[in-house]
């Protein structure tokens, strides 16, 4: 079963997350930090939109 959620808004995420940590994120570099989650949003959209099936398990140990 999938979950749909809503589109990622990396500026609530970065606020509502700094505030549950107990972080003060200067004004000066907010943009930046919100700007960083865009991007690591973008680099993980194609693996977070991949079907795996419920029966695959993760590997104990990495093995290349």
């Amino acid at each position: 079963m999938w979950l749909l959620l809503p589109p990622f808004d990396a500026t609530t995420y970065v606020c509502q997350t700094a505030a549950l940590l107990g972080l003060v994120i200067p004004p000066e570099i907010e943009a930046g930090v919100v700007a960083n989650f865009e991007h690591i949003q973008a680099i993980a959209q194609p693996l977070m939109a991949l079907n795996l099936p419920d029966s695959l398990e993760s590997a104990a140990t990495f093995q290349p």
